[in-house]
């Protein structure tokens, strides 16, 4: 690290040495330096214009927070999108069963011959759970109603199973929310297997169409403007963040949002506490810092 640039102002030699033993891998921390500037000319052409090792430390310990944060709020955010979905089956008197059933059906494909159910398979291999074998083998042959058939599913599924319906209700609004679940559901397994999240928040193909109630929500969030509303939301993570963050506000009940407020605030504090250290130097981390904090104040004050 030292021959690219590197300094050991802020944490020593040794202090880094003993923080890669113990706390992290250096393939994940180096992974961060991606956002800092290097220096184009001179003697140290291509080395590192002004980071230090406590500045990868400190995004580390970040991006750890946020996974803590987003993980919960996309579970949460499951939870309660089955609860309205549940409450919708029931005002459109369908019977339970016979929904399940149909949405099965339309999941059968034809391959070599025969046919294959990908959500069949899928729920098969819960038959060694210890948490939902019971489940299964109380409703044989795929006979679950439709309370039943949402807790032995993976969310994707559910994603899937909530535009089937969405469908049959003839809803626009329920199809379009297939595509922002899909949103939360992407950064759910990233932070379940613990992959970094703000190693890269440049333009990464993010432009892929944020959602029509997302997008008018946070034109209104005061202080961002439209030209970097429009930048970050080219970046898929900061699109997905900003995703969960809005359905989390809008299914979850008062009682789970209040408690998150105090979470949230706590992590925007810690993500604002050394955000100097990158002034000049990465400028992108320092502006999506600032641009969640807004998003973070707008929606989940301490008010609440």
């Amino acid at each position: 690290m030292a021959s690219k640039g590197v300094k050991f102002d802020l944490m020593s030699k040794g202090d880094a040495a003993s923080y890669l033993a113990k706390n992290n891998i250096y393939f994940r921390l180096s992974s961060y330096r991606v956002e800092f500037s290097k220096v184009e000319e001179g003697s140290r052409s291509g080395q590192y214009a002004n980071l230090d090792f406590k500045m990868l430390v400190d995004m580390s310990i970040i991006d750890m927070m946020l996974r803590n944060e987003m993980i919960v709020m996309a579970l949460d955010v499951e939870h309660f999108a089955k609860v309205h979905l549940l409450t919708r089956i029931e005002q459109e008197g369908e019977d339970g069963y016979a929904i399940v059933s149909d949405y099965l059906r339309s999941c059968d494909v034809r391959h070599n011959g025969r046919v294959e159910n990908r959500v069949k398979i899928e729920i098969n291999r819960g038959k060694s759970s210890p948490y939902i074998s019971g489940l299964l083998n109380k409703y044989p042959n795929f006979d679950f109603p439709v309370w039943a058939f949402m807790e032995v599913i993976s969310f994707g599924t559910f994603c899937y199973f909530l535009r089937f319906c969405g469908e049959r209700f003839q809803d626009r609004d329920m199809q379009n929310m297939f595509y922002l679940l899909m949103a939360v559901k992407s950064l759910r397994n990233a932070c379940a297997h613990n992959n970094c999240i703000l190693n890269f928040l440049g333009t990464d193909g993010g432009e892929v169409k944020l959602g029509y109630a997302v997008a008018r929500a946070l034109g209104a969030v005061p202080g961002i403007g439209k030209g970097q509303r429009k930048s970050k939301m080219k970046n898929c993570r900061l699109q997905q963040i900003v995703t969960t963050l809005y359905l989390h506000k809008q299914f979850a009940s008062e009682g789970v949002v209040n408690h998150r407020v105090e979470s949230l605030q706590a992590f925007k504090s810690r993500m604002l506490l050394h955000v100097d250290f990158y002034n000049g130097t990465a400028p992108r981390i320092r502006s999506t810092f600032y641009f969640l904090a807004a998003v973070i104040d707008a929606w989940y004050p301490l008010e609440l």
